[in-house]
């Protein structure tokens, strides 16, 4: 007799941290009045916005919607869970991109590491922008409250958005910042620029519109809650200022670092490839 080994088919297969949304997130798209160019100049007043793309097969492509089980209980939650994929990850240290791992934008803004899209906070109280945003990182979520997620690197060189480590000419020299304890990050101008097809830095209204995922849950829908959030990157020409998504305008903007009142941090995640069920 011959026997014919197989294999174990009740072995385990590690579950993959993100799968393709089978669903996708909406909005109503609300009169703004005076505000300039928010959903209503894109759509009908009462219109369904909807956020994201459902992707196609083996592809990874901007605004492709993911559910991630990143608090690691075996659910994928489409209401809280819900991610876009923005670019290959960008290291601000080598200054280039990694093709190996993606990064993923959270659906909304987090206050105390729970989605909060009301919550507002300075990205540093001194109005300095080459220390990183040492005020609000706290209300990132946490390595215990994600703990399926960890950053590719804790410790980040700040750039600028020419991609340089200074201000002011170069008489500003940027450091680097630690996420301590932080299963997250924020975006960075280099990521949105790949992902958007866009320059930011120009304030040209309406150059997020190929990245509509990237403005859920500001006044782009809703003149109620909050402008956007902050971006990681720091302003070249500015020590006060720091690059923001501004959602009622739907462009990259920036602020002054101690702005606590419009914006707002929203954690971006980074995955390797082979982690994502695409």
């Amino acid at each position: 007799l011959n026997y014919v080994q197989k294999e174990d088919s009740a072995k385990e297969v590690e579950p993959k941290l993100c799968k393709r949304a089978i669903t996708l997130h909406t909005e109503i798209c609300k009169d703004h009045g005076g505000d300039h160019n928010p959903c209503d100049k894109v759509y009908n007043v009462d219109d369904t916005i909807t956020y994201g793309h459902y992707g196609v097969s083996g592809k990874l492509g901007s605004g492709d919607a993911f559910d991630c089980d990143v608090n690691g209980d075996g659910v994928y939650n489409s209401d809280t869970e819900r991610f876009y994929y923005v670019s290959d990850y960008y290291d601000t240290t080598s200054k280039s991109f990694n093709s190996d791992y993606a990064t993923l934008i959270y659906y909304n803004n987090v206050k105390a590491g729970e989605p909060n899209s009301l919550a507002t906070f300075a990205y540093d109280a001194s109005n300095e922008n080459w220390h990183g945003p040492v005020t609000g990182y706290g209300e990132l979520p946490s390595v215990s409250q994600w703990s399926k997620v960890t950053l590719l690197n804790e410790k980040r060189q700040l750039l600028n958005e020419k991609g340089e480590a200074t201000t002011v000419n170069g008489s500003n020299v940027l450091g680097t910042f630690t996420y301590t304890d932080k299963a997250a990050r924020l975006l960075t101008v280099q990521e949105i620029n790949r992902a958007c097809g866009i320059t930011a830095g120009t304030f040209m209204e309406g150059e997020l519109d190929t990245c509509e995922y990237l403005l859920e849950n500001t006044k782009y829908s809703t003149s109620s809650l909050s402008y956007g959030y902050w971006i990681e990157t720091a302003h070249s020409n500015n020590p006060f200022i720091v690059w923001d998504v501004l959602g009622n305008g739907r462009f990259v903007s920036n602020a002054k670092a101690n702005d606590a009142a419009g914006r707002g941090f929203r954690p971006a995640i980074d995955v390797l490839k082979t982690d994502i069920l695409y």
